[in-house]
């Protein structure tokens, strides 16, 4: 089989692994390029065309790496909503209740309901059991759930 041949198959296995990106195959189109571009690197090296074949192997990493890295800008792994303008009220609201006392309304095993600045919260119970009346302290908020520890003091705020 001629070089360049072996080098266009070369090429359609690297178009294959662009498309593996895009079209949802199962991995086929993936295990078909990696034939081709392993088939044809082994001949043109096989056939003295090492620097080909060297040239095909570079090129392929190339694009494997350069393809992963568009994929993760594309796709990006940061979820953080922190910074972002659609967090709820709620959300915003459950930060700064941090340290604020409130009282059982519901038994929270370890989740319930319970009465914070005069407004009802699903709250959740670092551990154990908190029966209904006793006094609470948040102690940690993560987006909507809101952590509360059992207070030794009396007094809520309503």
């Amino acid at each position: 089989m001629e070089w360049w041949l072996l080098s266009m198959l070369c090429l359609g296995g690297l178009v294959m692994i662009f498309l593996e990106v895009f079209i949802p195959s199962g991995g086929l189109l993936a295990i078909s390029a990696l034939l081709c571009i392993g088939y044809s690197i082994w001949e043109l090296y096989l056939q003295g065309y090492t620097i080909v074949a060297a040239l095909c192997a570079v090129l392929t990493i190339a694009w494997c790496v350069f393809l992963f890295k568009f994929w993760l800008h594309k796709v990006g792994l940061n979820t953080d909503l922190a910074e972002s303008d659609s967090i709820g009220d709620d959300v915003k609201m459950s930060k700064d209740m941090i340290g604020q006392r409130g009282l059982v309304m519901t038994d929270l095993r370890p989740a319930g309901i319970a009465l914070i600045a005069g407004k009802r919260l699903d709250v959740v119970a670092l551990q154990g059991y908190i029966d209904k009346g006793d006094s609470i302290v948040v102690i940690k908020s993560d987006g909507n759930r809101i952590v509360v520890k059992k207070s030794n003091e009396q007094e809520t705020t309503d």
